[in-house]
């Protein structure tokens, strides 16, 4: 092994824990939220859980779509960064904030629609309006979501993701005794179970958005980032190459969080029960997911700085490193979830039924982990090196082709329930790592100038 490949790799490493781990952290600071709402939820009742479940998934979709779409803003940051062009990191930032608030200006209006929404799809009289008023309450929350992904991605494209962290997990502090309070009910406030958990946490992201836009604002090297200076041109058609980044992100991201609303409908026609045994499955899925996408995003920036300065082998290297990183982590936390799935499952919920039921589907998201961990190591990789289409491609076809159908085989034909929906899940997401591995391969031996 060359003097040049072992130090290019401990740096790399310790570059991508550096970043990785802090931006871990933030990720599932936005999850814990959801996460301590359905755990909550599942204190209070078993049907709480599935309209808490069902009335997010049209959200999840609508943030996931919109982090996507802002993922330009994350990739430019990083290719000046790469090229020392400093004051311009600042002007693509200025450029993202209009274009969150109208990404999530369309999303709240769009979870305005939930009654319609569940009703087209299907689902039962007894759930539709307890989930669509979920729905509206967690939509009111995507336009500070949309401002403060903005300016996370920004922070960490600069190398600086400690105070996003900070943020998210100081308004998991403000969530937990509003939580207590809507979802139980005191202090003259009814009880207002799923609507009073979206509620809670809708508060807790309008307060993190403006603790990180103010933090920015204040940057003691604000001149140097060009962070107050108006962009010219600017963000309509000064963004267009930053957004041309985002487009392709946005869609991969809500091909495989479409696929996955679609298993929630699917959950919803098998049933209350089966509802809320997928709905804890996911939220730990999600979580520990989390992880994975720390390591993602630390990797995206270590290609784009990579690719920024035209340095082709140091960008493969950069992409393999966080790649392999990912699946030791993830390998070991599957190792812990199909020893101990029991205990896991308590941390959700109280009730006997659906602690014993979620076992089966809470051993699946451990072999899961692997390889959801694998493929957005590999997308962001691509993404960051120029290359923001295939990963769309691939996903379309694993998770709208094979995963869907696949899922309603197992689960809804065959009648194997929440585990067979988890099954098709875990099918899809091998397909994806795989291509989109050979994909990274190939681009591996190309050179900066083929992006």
């Amino acid at each position: 092994m060359s003097q040049w490949l072992v130090s290019r790799l401990a740096r790399h490493t310790h570059e991508l824990f550096r970043l990785a781990a802090p931006v871990a952290v933030s990720r599932a600071g936005v999850l814990m939220l959801t996460t301590v709402d359905i755990a909550m939820l599942g204190r209070y009742s078993a049907e709480s859980v599935g309209y808490y479940t069902l009335g997010t998934s049209p959200f999840i979709i609508l943030l996931v779509v919109g982090i996507g779409l802002m993922q330009g803003v994350l990739v430019a940051t990083a290719h000046h960064r790469g090229a020392e062009r400093w004051s311009e990191t600042g002007q693509v930032w200025r450029r993202g904030l209009p274009y969150a608030f109208v990404i999530g200006a369309i999303g709240f209006a769009l979870t305005t629609q939930g009654a319609p929404y569940f009703a087209l799809t299907g689902q039962s009289s007894a759930l539709i309006e307890a989930s669509a008023s979920v729905t509206f309450w967690q939509g009111a929350g995507l336009i500070p979501m949309m401002l403060y992904i903005t300016t996370a991605f920004f922070l960490e494209g600069i190398g600086r993701p400690a105070p996003v962290w900070v943020a998210i997990w100081t308004a998991n502090v403000i969530n937990l005794p509003l939580n207590w309070w809507l979802i139980y009910g005191g202090f003259g406030v009814d009880a207002l179970g799923a609507d009073g958990a979206a509620i809670a946490t809708t508060i807790a992201r309008v307060f993190m958005a403006a603790a990180l836009l103010a933090y920015v604002w204040r940057l003691r090297d604000r001149d140097a980032l060009g962070v107050r200076l108006r962009p010219d041109p600017g963000w309509l058609k000064g963004g267009r190459g930053d957004r041309r980044y985002g487009y392709a992100a946005g869609l991969s991201l809500g091909f495989e969080t479409g696929a996955f609303g679609v298993m929630a409908l699917f959950a919803g026609w098998l049933g209350p029960q089966a509802l809320a045994v997928y709905g804890v499955a996911n939220a730990l899925l999600a979580m520990l997911f989390m992880i994975a996408l720390g390591l993602a995003t630390a990797t995206g920036v270590r290609v784009g700085v990579a690719h920024g300065r035209g340095d082709g082998p140091d960008r493969a290297l950069a992409g393999w490193t966080g790649f392999g990183w990912c699946m030791v982590a993830m390998g070991l936390f599957g190792l812990i979830l199909n020893l101990i799935p029991g205990e896991v499952a308590s941390l959700y919920t109280d009730e006997p039924f659906l602690a014993v039921a979620a076992v089966p589907t809470i051993m699946l998201v451990g072999w899961l982990l692997v390889a959801d961990g694998g493929q957005v190591v590999l997308a962001n990789a691509l993404r960051a090196a120029a290359d923001p289409w295939v990963p769309t491609a691939i996903a379309f076809f694993s998770y709208f082709v094979v995963m869907i159908p696949t899922g309603w085989w197992l689960g809804v034909h065959l009648e194997r329930g929440p585990e067979g929906l988890f099954e098709g899940i875990l099918i899809a997401s091998f397909v994806n790592v795989t291509i989109l591995g050979a994909r990274w391969a190939w681009r591996s031996v190309q050179g900066v100038r083929a992006a």
